[in-house]
């Protein structure tokens, strides 16, 4: 799993992603938003659609999950994790 450190640097999407979720929603406290997101790739990974799959393809799948999901709350500024 990357953290969203690494997610920070892969591109655009990713980074506006991460400094939103970080900064706007999480008030600039990176543990906090690693370990919501970190439990969210989890939850994703332990579904029944991720079966089967291979654990790099599982592991993309979930953390693109995670990133709809996280995403959409912080556009509203709050973070489904912490609520």
């Amino acid at each position: 799993m990357r953290s969203l450190a690494q997610l920070h640097k892969q591109d655009e999407e990713w980074e506006r992603f991460v400094e939103t979720f970080v900064t706007k929603v999480h008030r600039g406290r990176w543990a906090k938003a690693e370990d919501c997101w970190e439990r969210t790739v989890v939850e994703f990974l332990n579904t029944s659609e991720m079966e089967g799959r291979s654990p790099w393809l599982a592991t993309d799948l979930a953390q693109r999950d995670a990133q709809a999901i996280l995403w959409a709350a912080a556009k509203w500024g709050s973070c489904t994790r912490c609520h």
